[in-house]
């Protein structure tokens, strides 16, 4: 496959593999096998389920986005947010957010660049959400080590910076437009009148969040998404018996997701389990228990995604070398997906 010979591939996965070696040598392999005999893995099953619960929670805030793009139900919408999960873990930088924008547009017809829109918006929401989660939890459970600091400064830091140039890109309808213009008139005539419709359906998507109603639904929907996903990971807590309050619960979830903004491979592994294992020693656990939860925990959120994206790329006869081709392709040159 051509992303096997991207730079770009191989620089995440080496990322990825420091990662995952630094936080395998600063824990004791014995010990995470003791703590992974001890679990009781019942629990996974209902961590499963609450987490694909906060998926549906956010698809039906990807349906609030939607609509200045297309009227798309919540239920209609959640195979193609399974398939981004599943590529997010399977492909470096997120490549998952722009196979499902493109699988959603070919089989519901609908502006492929739309849906990313709408789905900018969603990454900005999380992370915003995410941050404030940090935040609060932080001053609750405790922000003392000063590599959580870090995470929250940096982090903060984007996503004030990405807020606000949105705002103030967006917030005047003229003024996205006037900016599109120019942008086009930097391309060939024929080139800038096929990208046009692209271009207004990309603004009527970042828009969606102006209305007030539509804004607080959205904000919401984040809000609540991520608080049940925090129970999925509390769940598996209870896998380890492990004995800390939810706010911790809120801060371990809130810092590995901003962790995983590093590129890497393979769903975020390595930063994610070494900002959740940071969290639960600063919570005063044990490190092999906190290593154990940390990967069980990542495996929880990772490996059913996966498996039931693939099944459904396989059931809608979507070729899977094709995925991972579909980044390098423009979006006036690609194949429809077979409906």
């Amino acid at each position: 496959m051509a992303v096997f010979r991207s730079f770009r591939f191989w620089l995440a996965a080496a990322v990825g593999v420091l990662l995952i070696a630094l936080f395998l040598l600063a824990t004791d392999p014995s010990e995470i096998g003791d703590a992974f005999e001890d679990a009781n893995y019942w629990y996974v099953a209902p961590a499963v389920a609450v987490l694909f619960v906060s998926f549906w929670l956010r698809c039906y805030r990807w349906s609030i986005l939607m609509r200045p793009v297309a009227a798309i139900s919540a239920r209609r919408l959640f195979p193609y947010s399974i398939i981004g999960y599943m590529a997010n873990n399977l492909l470096p930088f997120r490549a998952g957010e722009l196979i499902r924008a493109y699988v959603l547009g070919e089989r519901e017809r609908v502006s492929t660049m739309g849906a990313l829109g709408a789905i900018a918006v969603e990454r900005l929401f999380d992370g915003c959400v995410l941050v404030l989660m940090l935040l609060t939890a932080g001053a609750v459970a405790g922000l003392d080590d000063s590599r959580l600091q870090a995470i929250a400064i940096a982090s903060a830091a984007l996503f004030a910076v990405a807020l606000v140039a949105f705002y103030w890109l967006t917030l005047r309808e003229e003024r996205a437009h006037r900016l599109a213009g120019y942008v086009l008139g930097r391309f060939p005539a024929a080139a800038s009148d096929r990208l046009r419709p692209h271009v207004d359906a990309v603004i009527g998507a970042l828009r969606s969040v102006h209305d007030w109603r539509s804004f607080v639904l959205v904000a919401f929907f984040s809000l609540l998404g991520w608080a049940v996903e925090a129970g999925a990971y509390a769940i598996v807590g209870l896998a380890f018996d492990i004995d800390i309050s939810f706010a911790h619960y809120v801060l371990l979830l809130a810092a590995a997701n901003l962790a995983i903004i590093i590129p890497t491979f393979f769903g975020g592994a390595g930063p994610f389990e070494w900002a959740a294992k940071l969290v639960l020693v600063n919570a005063g656990i044990a490190g092999g228990l906190a290593g154990a939860y940390a990967i069980v925990a990542h495996a929880v959120v990772v490996a059913p995604a996966t498996v039931v994206g693939l099944i459904l790329v396989w059931a809608f006869g979507i070729p899977i070398a094709r995925l991972g081709r579909l980044r390098a392709v423009p979006v006036e040159e690609r194949t429809p997906v077979a409906p």
